[in-house]
């Protein structure tokens, strides 16, 4: 049950991340011209060699970071997401509280969700995607900030917040999915 629950979340969240985003097409900037001055030229030309180094695979591309700076052991750490969109606030409490207390080593929890709980959340020492709801005319932005949330966190291990409840007795396994992910 766990299982297909972990597979079909992860599959969700690639989806959304291939989905095209029409809107940000609009914004695309010209390439600047190089900088004027030998100096800013040879910043210019290094900073545009390391983007193709990463490119070709020749250096290693470092993502966004997940780990929050005053959180400690977490320099280098990799994104693990977790998913609460839709839950109340005494579910997400008590999930959260559940994966705190089972960490897994070398992963920075990131939870998505949509309920404003800023005080429990700083204690936590998590960085939070907060997607609220708004309204307006057009598609929601809920569903365009889900969706650069799947980009921005691609190819990381998703966990559904009711992995959170469970944890106690299916830790081995949702630690096996993770590093699986990895």
């Amino acid at each position: 049950m766990l299982k297909q629950q972990l597979a079909a979340l992860q599959r969700e969240i690639e989806e959304l991340a291939n989905e095209p985003d029409d809107a940000l097409e609009h914004y695309t900037l010209p390439r600047p011209p190089p900088p004027k001055g030998l100096y800013w030229r040879l910043r210019w030309l290094a900073a545009r060699t390391l983007r193709l180094l990463e490119r070709l695979r020749l250096k290693p591309y470092h993502p966004w970071p997940p780990a929050l700076r005053h959180a400690p052991g977490r320099i280098g750490a990799k994104p693990l997401l977790i998913w609460a969109l839709g839950a109340d606030r005494e579910t997400l409490r008590k999930a959260c509280t559940a994966f705190a207390k089972h960490p897994i080593a070398d992963y920075a929890p990131v939870l998505v969700t949509d309920v404003a709980d800023f005080a429990f959340y700083s204690r936590l020492g998590w960085l939070i995607e907060f997607v609220p709801e708004i309204s307006g005319v057009g598609e929601s932005y809920a569903r365009r900030k889900t969706r650069f949330l799947a980009r921005l966190y691609r190819g990381a291990a998703v966990l559904p917040l009711a992995a959170g409840l469970d944890i106690e007795t299916h830790q081995d396994e949702i630690r096996s999915w993770v590093l699986r992910r990895a």
